[in-house]
């Protein structure tokens, strides 16, 4: 069988796709994280919030 030389459609469409899902891939991650950190922040003023309330009580 005889390699055919791409079509500069079909490059594009693959190039397209490949990049997509690179991108959809970045911004998932860095929701992720993004999301993680938030949560991990909001446990310490939490925990900080009740030993404030605690010590303010004695």
């Amino acid at each position: 069988m005889e390699a055919m030389s791409p079509s500069p459609v079909g490059s594009f469409m693959r190039f397209f796709i490949g990049f997509s899902v690179f991108i959809s891939l970045s911004f998932g991650i860095t929701f992720a994280v993004q999301k993680y950190a938030t949560s991990q922040d909001a446990a310490k003023q939490q925990a900080a919030a009740a030993a404030a309330m605690l010590e303010y009580k004695k």
